[in-house]
């Protein structure tokens, strides 16, 4: 009976090994493709998903909010990271007296690009993977997960 218990628990350790080898090879590659990697924070990057995956127009008391740091904060943070050309602050067309910000379209080709690279690569490895089992599927698995996981986490 030993035996039958612990085959399970050594696939799961097989499969988490896998599944952190997976992201930490994922990882590599956007820390090699984002030269400014290294020289940005946390909450850089999640400054730039937050506006790259926003529906509408961001604010900089949006982003604030978002973040939940001060104005100032955001200030210098935005500050910053126009200078490096990734991102750009413009005013409202619908109130002059607030800016809205958004990815330097510079950063959004590029992002573009890669999401091009990416999906060569997947389509090449269903390839490779004689279509054994359903990606989309089992990334929308994955992607949920994260996101109940995340909710549980608030």
């Amino acid at each position: 009976m030993d035996k039958k218990q612990t085959q399970p628990e050594l696939s799961n350790e097989r499969t988490y090994e896998l599944m952190l080898l997976i992201v930490q090879r994922i990882r590599k590659a956007w820390k090699d493709q984002l030269k400014l990697y290294p020289t940005m924070k946390s909450k850089d990057l999640d400054m730039l998903a937050y506006i790259y995956t926003a529906k509408t127009p961001i604010t900089m008391q949006d982003l604030a909010s978002y973040l939940k740091v001060s104005a100032a904060a955001v200030s210098q943070m935005v500050a910053s990271l126009e200078k490096k050309r990734i991102l750009r602050k413009t005013p409202s067309e619908v109130d002059h007296r607030i800016n809205e910000l958004s990815l330097h379209p510079e950063l959004v080709e590029s992002i573009e690009e890669d999401q091009r690279h990416m999906a060569v690569l997947l389509r090449e490895f269903e390839t490779f993977s004689n279509h054994e089992f359903d990606l989309e599927a089992l990334f929308e698995r994955v992607l949920a997960f994260a996101e109940q996981h995340e909710k549980d986490s608030v």
